[in-house]
């Protein structure tokens, strides 16, 4: 299991090699307010600003460009996760040492690029979470704060990994991570999304502080945005995890039918009459959740061997390189 540590803040970025760049990924839909002056002052701690222009309809990819970013622009609005998955493929074409991905909207310091990139250019960890919660008082609103809270109870408890702050967009990746992590939920569930695959591919992840200003209300309905976070997460949960998923809800089933069943009997003791209705649903409840507890059980060995194939291709893929 990861370490998930606090790390202290880094006043410099550690030296790197030139063969190697450090490279930033922005991932940017309508953000011409904020873009220009974002790039400009993150092009110092880097070495390339890539800059994923979602299909903007305002001047979003120009002034990215004015300002020294390499720009890849989509055709139309694919969503926060496609943007990521082209950036993640355009900078693996020069070899990064690490990548460090902040939002376009302004919202994150780019003073404090050095303190999440550190602890992967020394090797400590394979990703790094920049975290609103540890330690820095930012001045988030409180719905904020609520909704992220609940967020980060639901995705720490389905994932099996504990993180201070699930949805923040402020992070860094190693060479192997940026390799092995692929996405594929939409929206804007990303977030939860690299938490599972955090555990599947055993990547090292620590979060370090960071500060947040909001200079602007979300663009997204904050309801809306963590129901859809929600689903991504059940969804999520019944692929990587099917044992609990399917388990837990053939035990609710079963819960259902007991306590109905409970009171058929209570009803008859009481008037020597038999609840037909009741009887066929206490029984419909009890096959169900019967049902999704085996479903849950076979999925789970089903995924198991599925890993072990994939793990050991993989290790003949390897063993074959080596050879050559």
């Amino acid at each position: 299991m990861r370490q998930l540590v606090p790390v202290a803040n880094y006043d410099e970025r550690p030296n790197n090699s030139e063969e190697q760049p450090v490279i930033a990924l922005i991932p940017a839909y309508n953000e011409a307010r904020f873009i220009g002056s974002l790039v400009l002052a993150v092009l110092p701690l880097v070495d390339m600003v890539i800059v994923v222009d979602d299909g903007s309809t305002d001047r979003t990819a120009e002034l990215a460009r004015r300002a020294g970013a390499v720009v890849v622009k989509h055709e139309f609005n694919q969503g926060k996760t496609t943007a990521v998955n082209t950036g993640f493929t355009h900078a693996l074409q020069y070899d990064p040492a690490a990548l460090v991905m902040l939002d376009g909207d302004g919202q994150h310091c780019a003073t404090d690029i050095p303190a999440v990139l550190a602890p992967v250019l020394e090797d400590q960890a394979d990703v790094v979470v920049g975290s609103r919660f540890l330690e820095v008082k930012n001045d988030i609103p409180i719905y904020r704060q609520f909704g992220q809270h609940g967020l980060n109870v639901v995705t720490n408890l389905t994932s099996g990994v504990s993180l201070s702050d699930t949805q923040s967009g402020f992070r860094a990746f190693s060479r192997t991570a940026i390799e092995q992590l692929s996405f594929r939920q939409s929206g804007f569930a990303i977030e939860s999304e690299m938490q599972f695959l955090l555990r599947d591919h055993q990547l090292r992840v620590v979060e370090v502080p960071i500060n947040v200003t909001y200079a602007e209300p979300p663009k997204r309905n904050p309801v809306s945005h963590g129901m859809q976070v929600i689903n991504c997460i059940l969804q999520l949960v019944g692929q990587s995890r099917p044992l609990l998923f399917f388990t837990s809800a053939g035990l609710l089933v079963l819960l259902v039918g007991f306590v109905l069943g409970s009171y058929i009997i209570h009803i008859y003791v009481d008037t020597n009459e038999l609840a037909i209705g009741y009887g066929l649903i206490t029984v419909i409840c009890c096959v169900v959740g019967v049902l999704l507890i085996f479903a849950g059980i076979i999925l789970h060995s089903t995924r198991g061997m599925l890993l072990d194939m994939q793990q050991s291709l993989l290790n003949r893929m390897l063993r074959e390189g080596k050879k050559r």
